[in-house]
């Protein structure tokens, strides 16, 4: 994956939703949007594209105070991992298990009640991909899309 192709996706993005990416670059790249009260970053390292990830979380989002968390480790070259606990609360809706076919989930919900979910690896083949990972996240969490579906027509 070309990282120009990413940093098209994501500016193209911001640009149909009124939205300016932070842009940091250190070992890893990451984009940052904030809209309202949900922030999203894309973070990667341009070498090795398996450690991409999504974070979407809310805005006030506490990473020291978590009180619940929820793992689901992926598969590993092609071997489904079973999990190693089989009582596990789940304190988010369910269908936010639909991820777990194709990514590592990582979601925590803080003191507040606010959550925070990463998926990984988490590379973005075109436009509309992003739209339906990001757009399922936030519909189910939050009850709306965090980027405009008119992008579709």
């Amino acid at each position: 994956m070309d990282t120009r192709k990413i940093n098209n996706l994501w500016k193209f993005l911001g640009i149909k939703n009124n939205l300016s990416p932070d842009i940091f670059v250190n070992q890893q790249v990451n984009y940052r949007f904030v809209k309202d009260n949900m922030v999203l970053i894309h973070q990667f390292n341009p070498h090795f594209w398996q450690e991409s990830a999504l974070i979407i979380s809310q805005k006030y989002f506490q990473e020291r105070n978590i009180v619940q968390q929820y793992h689901h480790k992926g598969k590993i070259f092609g071997v489904k991992s079973f999990p190693t606990s089989t009582h596990v609360s789940i304190f988010f809706p369910k269908e936010l298990l639909r991820l777990k076919n194709d990514f590592e989930i990582d979601i925590n919900k803080d003191h507040a009640g606010h959550y925070q979910t990463k998926i990984s690896p988490f590379v973005p083949k075109n436009v509309y991909y992003i739209l339906d990972k990001v757009n399922f996240i936030t519909k189910i969490l939050w009850n709306r899309d965090f980027f405009s579906e008119s992008l579709r027509n």
